[in-house]
C-alpha cells in the first residue's frame, strides 16, 4: 500500500486547525452590549422636522448623527399646526441619549442653518418616547384629505403603545387604517390620522390632574385643527379614560362661544368608544398602587360605586352633540378577563393579579339612549387593554374597519351643515 503524499496530508490538518481556533474564538468573545442590541419594536417620534424634507432624507440625517443606528423612519408628515413635520422611527441599535430618555426630556439634535441670516432662529429635531400632545401618524394629499380620525388612549397607556400590536411592529392607526379607509369616488385613501398623548400613569405618579384638567388639556391641542380655512369632519376613537376625556371635551366645546370651539364642535360627527367607562370601571386593584398619591382623586372620580362626576358627566353629554341625527356613537366593550395590578415582593407593580372584567359591557355602552341597540354596539373578544391592539389581517380589526368606514363616508355629507353653520358665525 502506498503512503499518503505529505503535501495531501498538510490541507486537511490546516482546516482542522482553523476550526478549531474559530471555535475557541466564538466560545470566549464577549457578549454584545445593550447599546448593540437590536430593538424592533420600539418607536420613536421625531419632531421639528422642516417641512421640505422627505423620509430619505431625516433618515440620512439621523445616520449621520450616529453611523450605527441604522435609523428606520415608519411615518412622515405634516403635523397639525403646519409648521412642520413629524415622523416616527424605530432603530436597529437604538443610539445611547435614547436608551436614557427622561420623560418629557426630548434628545434635541440642532439642524444645520439653512439661512446666512443670524436672525433666524436655530432648528432642530426633538426625538422623543412620550408622544404627548398631537402626532400625525398619514395625511393624504390635499386633494383627497377629506376627514380626521383623531385616537386617544386610555389609563395608563400610551399614545402610540396602547394601539400597537403586542410584542411587534404593526401600529395599524400607522400602518393599516390610513389605506383602508378610502373614497368611495376614486379609493384613495381620504383621511389624516392623529394620536394624542397625555401623562396617565398610575403607580407612582406625580400627577395632580383631575378628569376637566385632562379635558382642558385636550381641548387645547385640538384647536390647532382650526389653523387651516376649512376643518374637515371629525371621528374620535377613545380607549378607556380616553373616552371620558372626549365627552368632557366636547362638554366644553359645546358650551363655549368662541368661534374656534364652535367650529371643532360642530365638526364632529362620530365617536368610536373602546371599553369607555360612561358607569365607571373596576377599580380595586388600583387604589393600592396609587395609594396615597396625587392622582387618587382621578382614580377614585372613575369607579363604578356611586361616582358623582360621571353621572353630571353623562347627564350633560346626552345633548353635547345635537339631537339624534346629527352625530353617530359606536361602543365597543370587552368579553374577555384582564389580569389585574398586583405588587411583587420588591414592591413593583405589574398586572399579572387575579383576572376580572375591568369594564363590563352595561357600562361601555352606557351612553346615548337612542344608541343602545345593536347596530350602535359590538363584542370584541380581547382583554381591555388588548381590545385596541391588533394584529395584520386581524378578523377583530375588520369589525372596526367597517364600523370607520361608515362613519367617515356618512361624515362627509355634513360638511355643507359645517361650512355653512361656520358662515353664519363669521
Amino acid at each position: 500500500m502506498d503512503l499518503p503524499d505529505t503535501n495531501q496530508l498538510r490541507f486537511p490538518a490546516i482546516v482542522v486547525v482553523f476550526t478549531l481556533v474559530a471555535y475557541l474564538w466564538l466560545l470566549n468573545r464577549p457578549a454584545p452590549s445593550a447599546s448593540a442590541s437590536v430593538h424592533p419594536s420600539r418607536t420613536f417620534r421625531v419632531c421639528g422636522v422642516p417641512l421640505g424634507w422627505d423620509a430619505d432624507r431625516v433618515q440620512s440625517f439621523l445616520a449621520d448623527q450616529v453611523s450605527s443606528a441604522g435609523p428606520i423612519i415608519r411615518s412622515l408628515a405634516d403635523e397639525a399646526h403646519g409648521r412642520s413635520r413629524v415622523a416616527t422611527v424605530s432603530f436597529q441599535n437604538i443610539p445611547a441619549p435614547l436608551q436614557k430618555l427622561e420623560t418629557d426630556r426630548p434628545w434635541q439634535l440642532t439642524l444645520p442653518s439653512s439661512s446666512k441670516n443670524q436672525s433666524t432662529r436655530q432648528q432642530c429635531l426633538a426625538l422623543d418616547q412620550d408622544f404627548f400632545g398631537i402626532t400625525t401618524l398619514y395625511a393624504c394629499p390635499p386633494q383627497d384629505y377629506n376627514v380626521d380620525v383623531i385616537a386617544i388612549s386610555g389609563l395608563g397607556g400610551h399614545a402610540f403603545g396602547s394601539f400597537k400590536e403586542r410584542g411587534g411592529e404593526h401600529m395599524w392607526l400607522r400602518d393599516s387604517l390610513p389605506y383602508d379607509l378610502t373614497s368611495e369616488d376614486n379609493g384613495r385613501s381620504m383621511a389624516r390620522v392623529i394620536i394624542y398623548g397625555y401623562d396617565s400613569t398610575v403607580a407612582k405618579s406625580k400627577n395632580i390632574q383631575n378628569l376637566e384638567d385632562l379635558a382642558t388639556s385636550f381641548h387645547t391641542s385640538l384647536l390647532a385643527l382650526t389653523s387651516t380655512p376649512a376643518v374637515r369632519p371629525i371621528i374620535l376613537v377613545a380607549h378607556s379614560l380616553g373616552g371620558l376625556i372626549v365627552k368632557q371635551t366636547l362638554i366644553s366645546l359645546s358650551k363655549s362661544r368662541k368661534e374656534d370651539d364652535q367650529k371643532i364642535v360642530r365638526a364632529v360627527y362620530g365617536i368610536v368608544f373602546f371599553g369607555v367607562p360612561h358607569d365607571g370601571m373596576d377599580i380595586s386593584s388600583l387604589i393600592p398602587m396609587v395609594g396615597d398619591g396625587p392622582n387618587r382623586f382621578l382614580i377614585e372620580s372613575i369607579g363604578r360605586v356611586n361616582s358623582q362626576i360621571l353621572s353630571i358627566q353623562q347627564r350633560e353629554f346626552h345633548t353635547a352633540l345635537g339631537d339624534e341625527g346629527d352625530t353617530e356613537i359606536f361602543c365597543f366593550y370587552e368579553t374577555a378577563e384582564s389580569p389585574t395590578a398586583k405588587q411583587d415582593k420588591g414592591g413593583n407593580w405589574s398586572m399579572n393579579g387575579p383576572e376580572a372584567f375591568l369594564v363590563t359591557k352595561s357600562s361601555a355602552t352606557h351612553c346615548r339612549s337612542w344608541e343602545d341597540g345593536p347596530e350602535h354596539i359590538c363584542a370584541v373578544n380581547r382583554t381591555h387593554s388588548d381590545m385596541v391592539k391588533f394584529r395584520q389581517q386581524d378578523h377583530e380589526y375588520e369589525k372596526v374597519l367597517q364600523r370607520l368606514k361608515g362613519l367617515a363616508r356618512r361624515a362627509l355629507t355634513v360638511r355643507h351643515r359645517i361650512q355653512g353653520s361656520s358662515t353664519k358665525c363669521m
